[in-house]
C-alpha cells in the first residue's frame, strides 16, 4: 500500500475560489481513494458533464497549508468499462491532414496492433522530448498533423497518438496521473500515458519516457524508465459544472484553484509518495 500527499505551496489566490481535485478512477492494476485533507472543508463530489470522472470541490478553510492525502492499493482489480469513454473535443479529434496522415502511416499494416505500432514508430521519429512554450496544438479546434520534427512533452505525444489512434478507429484512452523516479520519492508535475485494448489485448504505452530517458527498444509497458506511477484521472477535456461555473480541464491529474470568475489557477505544488 501506498500513500501520495499533495502539498500546496501558495495561499488562496482569491476570497471565494474553490479547489477541485479528481477521484481517481480504478486503474489496471491499482485503486486509490482519498485518505484526507487538511486546511479544506464543505467537500462536494460532482462527476463530468462529459464523462464519469469524478471531482471532489472543497472550500478553504484557512489561506494556507492545504493538503490532499490518497491511499493506493495495487491488486487485480477489475477496470469499469467507462474507463474506454474519449470525450470527442479539440484534443482528442483529429483535423483532416492528421487523418490522412494517419491512414498513409499504416497503408501496409495487416491489423490495428500493427497500425498502432506504425503509428508509435512514426511519433518517435517526428517528436524530440521537450516542454515547449506551448503545445504543438494550441489554438486549433482539432488536433493536426506532425510532419516534422518536432518539440513535444508527453501531453503534446500523447494527445498527437490518441488522436491519430481514433481515425483509424483503435481503442484507446489518455491517462493522466503521476510518475516518480526510480531514485525519488517526489516531483512537481503531472505526467500522463496512454492505453489501449486490441483485440481483447490491453497495451500501455508511455512513448514519451522512451524518448525523454533514452530507451531504444520501442515496446509497450508502463515503465520504460522505470519508476513507480499513479493513475489519477483517464479521459481528455473534462467539463465539470462547478458553484464556481463550467471548468474544462484539459488533463486532470493536480488539484486546481477555480476562481469566482470561473478561470482555474494551478497552484505550485509537491507530490510525494510513501510506502
Amino acid at each position: 500500500m501506498q500513500k501520495i500527499d499533495i502539498a500546496l505551496h501558495e495561499p488562496v489566490p482569491a476570497e471565494n475560489a474553490l479547489l477541485i481535485a479528481p477521484v481517481p478512477f480504478g486503474h489496471w492494476g491499482q485503486r486509490s481513494h482519498l485518505e484526507c485533507t487538511r486546511g479544506l472543508v464543505g467537500c462536494q463530489k460532482i462527476t463530468a458533464l462529459n464523462s464519469e470522472q469524478r471531482a471532489l470541490i472543497w472550500i478553504p478553510e484557512h489561506n494556507e497549508n492545504v493538503q490532499i492525502s490518497y491511499q493506493i492499493e495495487e491488486g487485480d482489480y477489475p477496470v469499469a468499462p467507462q474507463v474506454w469513454q474519449v470525450q470527442d473535443n479539440r484534443f482528442t479529434r483529429a483535423n483532416s491532414d492528421l487523418a490522412a496522415l494517419a491512414r498513409d502511416i499504416t497503408r501496409n499494416s495487416e491489423n490495428q496492433k500493427t497500425k498502432l505500432f506504425a503509428l508509435i514508430g512514426y511519433a518517435a521519429d517526428m517528436f524530440g522530448y521537450e516542454h515547449p512554450d506551448e503545445h504543438f496544438y494550441e489554438n486549433c479546434d482539432s488536433v493536426p498533423a506532425v510532419c516534422g520534427t518536432t518539440k513535444g512533452s508527453c501531453v503534446d505525444i500523447n494527445t498527437f497518438l490518441l488522436a491519430a489512434a481514433r481515425c483509424l478507429e483503435i481503442q484507446g484512452q489518455y491517462i493522466a496521473g503521476y510518475w516518480f523516479h526510480p531514485d525519488k520519492a517526489e516531483t512537481h508535475d503531472m505526467h500522463c500515458w496512454l492505453v489501449f485494448e486490441i483485440a481483447g489485448e490491453v497495451l500501455f504505452w508511455d512513448l514519451a519516457h522512451h524518448l525523454k530517458w533514452g530507451v531504444e527498444n520501442l515496446v509497450p509497458g508502463l515503465n520504460p524508465a522505470g519508476g513507480r506511477r499513479v493513475a489519477m484521472s483517464c479521459g481528455r477535456g473534462l467539463e465539470f459544472e462547478t458553484p464556481n461555473g463550467t471548468v474544462t480541464i484539459s488533463h486532470f491529474s493536480e488539484p486546481a484553484w477555480i476562481m469566482p470568475d470561473g478561470d482555474m489557477v494551478r497552484p505550485e505544488m509537491t507530490i510525494k509518495v510513501t510506502d
